[in-house]
Formats: structure tokens, C-alpha cells, sequence
């Protein structure tokens, strides 16, 4: 069974998040944490509003954001055993397929198009992302990696740059280390 909870500051951004920025920062830039165990995977195909796997024991999500305006996130789920997280990152890949190509309901003149690559970091990965077209022409490209290390996943995105998931390897492949010092997560 994997750890009851996540100790704090231990996600790779959480000591930058916790800061207090300065009025003049924090014009300009922001950080959300949550420990909401329900919310959903931070690379969401198909628009869930809650989480869809099962097993969860514990998550973390920091999101920051800029006034450029960028975003990007990082998150890690624990999970009760490496079936249950394995299950997981299966359920997102087949949302992938399912909801490649989806219009925003809010939006139904943006088109958001999905895609996968292969990516290595812990016990399996997989880089995802999405475009949003708008008339033809790219409005937002939206880059993530999920990775799966024992009863851990953890998801990197960020909205800046191109579709290219080698740039959030290196967080996978430093947090996917980091996961087994938690009990019974490997």
C-alpha cells in the first residue's frame, strides 16, 4: 500500500509556490496549491470535471501562472497499489483516443486537437498535449508528460513553447526518484 499523504514541499515547485510574492510579483505571477484528492488529472481530454480513476490516496496540484499570459502545473497522485496507477495513466491514454478532436462547449468555434508521444521516465510515461485552432490558425499549444512510477503519477505541463514534451522530462525523471523515499509507493 502506497503513503497515506504527501509531505509538504515535496513536489518539485511546492517551496517556490509556498513564497510570498510581493505586491509588485504578485501582479505578475501566482501560484494554487491543492490537496483535492477529486480533482482531476491536470491533462483532462475530455473535459471531466472530477476524477474518473479510482483508488486515490493522496494528490497534490500546484498551478503557476504569468501575466504573459503562461501557465504550467505540476502533479502527483498516489494511488493504493502500481495496478491502480497503471489503470490511471491507461484511462488517460484511451481518453486521448476517445476525445482527440473535442470543441470547447464553452467555445465551439475553438477546436482542440489531442496528441500523444513516447516519452521514458519512471516505470512508463507517455508526453501528451493539445492545440487549440481557431479559423485555421493555432491559438494555444498546451505540452505535458504523464509518468508513472510504482503507485505514483505524477504530470507535468506547461502552455509555453511548442509541443514538446522532452523539456518536462527531466522533472518526471527527478520526481519518479523522489516518489520511492515515500512508503510503499515502489
Amino acid at each position: 500500500m502506497a503513503a497515506a499523504e504527501i509531505p509538504k514541499n515535496f513536489l518539485l515547485s511546492e517551496r517556490a509556490a509556498r513564497k510570498d510574492l510581493g505586491p509588485v510579483q504578485a501582479d505578475e505571477q501566482g501560484y494554487t496549491i491543492s490537496g483535492k484528492r477529486t480533482a482531476p488529472l491536470e491533462l483532462n481530454p475530455c473535459l471531466r470535471e472530477r476524477a474518473t480513476d479510482r483508488d486515490r490516496l493522496a494528490a497534490r496540484t500546484i498551478t503557476h501562472w504569468t501575466s504573459a499570459p503562461s501557465h504550467s502545473s505540476e502533479q502527483l497522485v498516489l494511488y493504493k497499489s502500481p495496478r491502480a496507477a497503471h489503470a490511471a495513466l491507461n484511462g488517460l491514454r484511451a481518453d486521448v483516443k476517445r476525445c482527440a478532436r473535442k470543441s470547447d462547449p464553452s467555445a465551439p468555434r475553438l477546436k482542440i486537437q489531442w496528441r500523444t508521444s513516447k516519452a521514458r521516465a519512471g516505470d512508463e510515461a507517455v508526453g501528451m498535449g493539445y492545440e487549440t485552432r481557431q479559423g485555421g490558425s493555432v491559438n494555444q499549444t498546451i505540452t505535458g508528460l504523464v509518468a508513472r512510477r510504482g503507485g505514483a503519477l505524477m504530470i507535468y505541463t506547461t502552455s509555453e513553447g511548442f509541443y514538446d514534451p522532452g523539456r518536462l522530462t527531466k522533472n518526471a525523471r527527478k520526481m519518479a526518484v523522489k516518489v520511492c523515499t515515500l512508503p510503499g509507493v515502489c
